[in-house]
């Protein structure tokens, strides 16, 4: 990856990662609480979440990124989605320290595990769009990209499931 590059995308990271804490200032508790509902539920729960309700937002973000992705006309979307994920990622933050006031879950579950996946998506995107410049067979090296990067984020998925198991006793 280029130093530009790595220079933007955490620029949006960061950016974003603010824009979602700064949105949380203008919405009441009950906007919040809608906001994450709609989101991912995880947040709201007090029991352990379910095995679907951990993989349904990974699953939709993925799936919104690697269509995009894989597509030269809507590569941009494909960033776009990845902003808006890190910004309900700053925004469930603040939720999460403000209004349940939950240090643990935040600091060993949270934190760490949506970074990860912002990272990872970051990366997926990084990777598919410079793949088909250096390979012979662009489907191919698109496909085999995307099947490393679905490994990896199943790995951290599956290590996620854990820690939350963690958390919620």
């Amino acid at each position: 990856m280029r130093k530009s590059t790595l220079w933007q995308n955490t620029a949006m990271i960061a950016v974003s990662f603010i824009a979602g804490v700064a949105f949380f200032q203008l919405f009441s508790l009950e906007q919040a609480t809608q906001v994450i509902n709609i989101m991912d539920k995880r947040i709201l729960l007090e029991k352990t979440p379910t095995i679907w309700q951990s993989m349904l937002p990974l699953a939709i973000t993925v799936s919104i990124v690697l269509l995009f992705a894989t597509h030269p006309y809507f590569f941009g979307l494909a960033k776009i989605a990845i902003a808006i994920k890190t910004c309900f990622f700053g925004f469930s933050s603040v939720y999460l320290l403000a209004q349940k006031n939950e240090l643990l879950a935040y600091g060993i579950w949270w934190f760490p595990f949506q970074f990860l996946y912002i990272v990872v998506l970051v990366l997926l995107c990084e990777f598919i769009a410079s793949a088909p410049k250096f390979a012979k067979n662009k489907e191919r090296s698109s496909l085999r990209i995307s099947v490393t990067f679905f490994i990896l984020i199943s790995l951290i998925f599956f290590v996620e499931i854990v820690v939350i198991s963690y958390v919620f006793k």
